[in-house]
């Protein structure tokens, strides 16, 4: 049996967005009521099939801290096939740091990289107008999904949609001999460093 192809997903936000229970809902299908802050780089695995192909996402998650973005260096960011960037339906300052963010991804990584705006914690928000978030990535001309981590509302949407854009984007990155029970998982512990709420 020959090895998965393997597409890297980049996620990227200010911290307490709600980037590692998003993963968590993708990769596990749960919403933890505790977890710990993202401490430099960690990642999840899941298997999808593509076009009648089975490939392996390897879904980064990054601190959202300052102090730990000198981690993504300029290599990281170009070994990222895909970049999820959050912000906060519920925190307009998080909203504010997306041009910020995108401007990092355009120095660092590589052009023409595929990206996605996601807005998270939809269950939140009682008036759901997202019409910034929509504006936002129309001028980057990028797909927006307002998300919920708790409720897993668009979440597999947004994964399936980038990864589509992806392969898309470059139809060699799959492997036309690979074959795998879809949907297995595979977890990087994390080490406890201490308790806070999951951001939903």
């Amino acid at each position: 049996m020959e090895e998965l192809s393997t597409l890297k997903i980049l996620t990227l936000g200010d911290a307490s967005v709600g980037k590692t229970c998003i993963i968590l809902r993708y990769a596990e299908d749960e919403f933890p009521k505790s977890t710990m802050p993202t401490i430099g780089i960690e990642y999840k695995t899941k298997q999808i099939k593509i076009n009648n192909q089975m490939v392996k996402l390897q879904i980064w998650d990054t601190a959202g801290q300052e102090r730990y973005h000198r981690i993504l260096a300029s290599t990281f960011y170009r070994r990222a096939n895909g970049i999820v960037l959050v912000y906060d339906l519920k925190n307009q300052e998080s909203f504010n740091h997306v041009e910020n963010w995108m401007k990092q991804i355009r120095q660092k990584a590589d052009p023409g990289i595929e990206i996605v705006l996601v807005g998270n914690k939809l269950d939140l928000v009682e008036e759901q107008d997202f019409t910034q978030g929509k504006d936002m990535a129309a001028s980057y001309g990028i797909p927006f999904f307002p998300v919920s981590a708790k409720s897993g509302t668009n979440i597999a949407d947004m994964f399936r949609t980038l990864t589509d854009m992806i392969v898309a984007h470059n139809p060699k990155l799959l492997n036309p001999n690979s074959v795998s029970n879809p949907e297995t998982i595979s977890i990087k512990e994390k080490k406890p460093i201490e308790e806070q709420k999951c951001c939903v």
